[in-house]
């Protein structure tokens, strides 16, 4: 009997520290409500000392030592739980850090297969004048180190002069930020322009995203953040394109959600860039500062936050949540010949994807491809506050790593986390999508006539009025929205 008390208070020990290092952990991510958090741990700081109480007869002592056991694996599952949390959340917020992916570039069907031997054969490099100019240098500056000696470069106003300098021979290799061959694509000319092209050197050159000087703190309560989708699979830090731009409207005290979707042909000014006109999803290649800039000169708006995701990241989440259930208003094929029913479809993370995508099979296009990916964000919104987010908590937050980036710090995500779980009341999520006219012009990044999409004013204005509303505690109407949508339909 002595032995089984000495195992039973040994067990209640182990007990109680792990209690104070799932409180303590609590503590510190600042997930958990104060008042719950303190409820917890007394609870929990009883059960060691209830333990010890049942160690005074035979039978009890065993029951107690039973409960120590279970309530232990409770902990440790709860201690690897909040590590899991903890651990993503610091890889995912307060991430400020961009990466330019900085290659050299040859033709196809060049027998040169090395910076060193072209230099060797005296080739001229091409580079763009001002555009990643800082990345492209310190690329340069690496392999004039490498090499000992100075390669010989020509410096170009745009990608569009750089190819055409490039196909009449008078470069016979450029450097340049691997983005914008997407935004040489883009022209009709140079479709696919990448199969025509080989790498001879590959550079990942890291900086810093410019923060934005708040002229006043801003309302944690009432706040607008900008939602990238960058089309990329692999490392979300890499500067690209952005296919996907939401504006989230978010009053959290009303508990109101506004998405709002603007087409990636969208033709903007940047102001980041000297107002030079192109397509939205161009300014992603600039850095996500260039596509938020150009998001708040459009809508008149301040974005408090960023997110961005790739498709590696959108996958994973959704098939972590088992899947989401969208509604399809009229069945149709997609490109690679996925078929999505009228009704509710439930989509694993390919299809998902597939879904969000899709463009070509609407007359709509963009603007449909946009609600489309509305669409599937409040699917996953909803997914996220029902049960299967709980039973996969850990592996969805681990699925996090790598996936996704964000400026709000881990403090920030704390207090929102708080104030949902403290009453639990449900969102009420709206979307809209702006439009306009198809059309073809300038894009400055490229030096290029491209299509592009020009904006409706009426459109953004309403698009400005919605978020006035949405701010300032009004209440907004989805079928109204759907009405102003469908207006010319």
């Amino acid at each position: 009997m002595k032995a089984i008390r000495v195992v039973g208070c040994i067990l209640a020990a182990l007990q109680f520290i792990l209690t104070f290092l799932l409180v303590y952990m609590l503590y510190v991510t600042k997930l958990v409500p104060f008042k719950i958090m303190v409820v917890v741990a007394v609870v929990l700081a009883l059960l060691p000392i209830i333990v010890v109480i049942m160690m005074k007869g035979r039978k009890s002592a065993i029951a107690g030592m039973l409960l120590s056991v279970i309530v232990s694996g409770v902990l440790c599952y709860g201690i690897y739980f909040i590590t899991s949390t903890n651990r993503a959340l610091d890889d995912v917020t307060g991430n400020k850090v961009e990466v330019e992916q900085i290659n050299v570039y040859v033709s196809a069907d060049d027998p040169i297969d090395s910076i060193n031997s072209a230099v060797d054969s005296g080739y001229v490099f091409g580079i763009i004048r001002n555009s990643d100019q800082e990345g492209i240098n310190n690329v340069i500056n690496q392999i004039n180190g490498d090499l000992g000696k100075e390669i010989t470069t020509a410096e170009f106003d745009s990608v569009y002069d750089l190819a055409v300098a490039f196909e009449s021979n008078q470069i016979q290799s450029f450097i340049i930020n691997s983005g914008m061959i997407g935004l040489l694509e883009s022209s009709e000319q140079y479709e696919n322009y990448s199969s025509r092209l080989k790498v001879i050197l590959e550079k990942e050159v890291e900086s810093q995203i410019v923060e934005k000087v708040e002229e006043a703190p801003f309302d944690k309560n009432r706040f607008c953040m900008y939602i990238s989708g960058i089309d990329t699979f692999g490392s979300v830090n890499i500067k690209s394109r952005s296919d996907v731009n939401i504006i989230a409207v978010i009053n959290i005290e009303t508990r109101t959600m506004l998405l709002i979707s603007t087409p990636r042909d969208y033709y903007v000014e940047f102001p980041n860039l000297g107002n030079r006109k192109d397509k939205l999803t161009h300014a992603g290649v600039f850095g996500i500062d260039t596509s938020m800039g150009t998001l708040e000169h459009l809508y008149d708006i301040d974005l408090s936050y960023y997110v961005r995701m790739n498709f590696t990241g959108f996958k994973a989440i959704i098939d972590e949540l088992g899947g989401i259930d969208v509604y399809c208003e009229n069945g149709f094929t997609g490109i690679d010949g996925d078929v999505f029913e009228a009704g509710e479809n439930h989509l694993d993370g390919e299809r998902a994807l597939a879904f969000a995508r899709e463009r070509m099979a609407f007359l709509e296009g963009d603007r449909m491809r946009g609600n489309n990916q509305m669409t599937v964000i409040k699917a996953v919104f909803e997914k996220l506050q029902s049960s299967e987010f709980l039973s996969n908590y850990a592996s969805i937050m681990d699925s996090l790593s790598g996936t996704f980036q964000t400026d709000m710090s881990k403090e920030e995500v704390g207090e929102l986390v708080q104030r949902q779980l403290s009453d639990m009341k449900g969102w009420n999520i709206y979307s809209y999508s702006v439009s306009g006219s198809d059309g073809t012009d300038i894009c400055s990044s490229v030096g290029a006539e491209a299509y592009v999409m020009y904006p409706f004013e009426e459109d953004v204005e309403y698009a400005k009025q919605l978020i006035t509303t949405v701010l300032g505690d009004g209440t907004i109407d989805q079928d109204e929205i759907n009405a102003f949508m469908t207006r010319n339909d």
